[in-house]
């Protein structure tokens, strides 16, 4: 099953999820290669430096200010594990300092 790790800044708190250092994140992300479940990981630009697209009917608005949201995506890693159980222990393990992180099954996604 494929499964979206999303690390979250909660709306409020005035900062990113952090890692203590970045050589921590390189282990981490070392070790989802070493068991094979690794699929993608990105770091995203701030809020700031993005756009949205707003959708009511036909019309389409581009938005290019931050602007409120429940919470910010500061990074993201694709796992392809046994379950839903194996992608929450890779999501405790995240080296976060603060923030927190979503864990989202891909849709329609049945196996291994």
């Amino acid at each position: 099953m494929r499964f979206v790790l999303m690390a979250q800044a909660e709306e409020g708190d005035g900062v990113e999820p952090a890692v203590p250092d970045r050589a921590a994140l390189d282990r981490y992300e070392q070790d989802l290669v070493r068991a094979g479940v690794l699929l993608a990981a990105e770091a995203l630009e701030p809020t700031g430096a993005c756009a949205r697209i707003h959708f009511d009917g036909e019309d389409r608005t581009l938005d290019r200010s931050p602007g409120p949201s429940a919470a910010r995506v500061t990074g993201l890693w694709m796992l392809q594990t046994a379950g839903e159980e194996e992608a929450l222990e890779w999501a405790r393990r995240l080296p976060l300092t603060h923030g927190s992180v979503e864990v989202r099954r891909v849709a329609g996604d049945v196996g291994r």
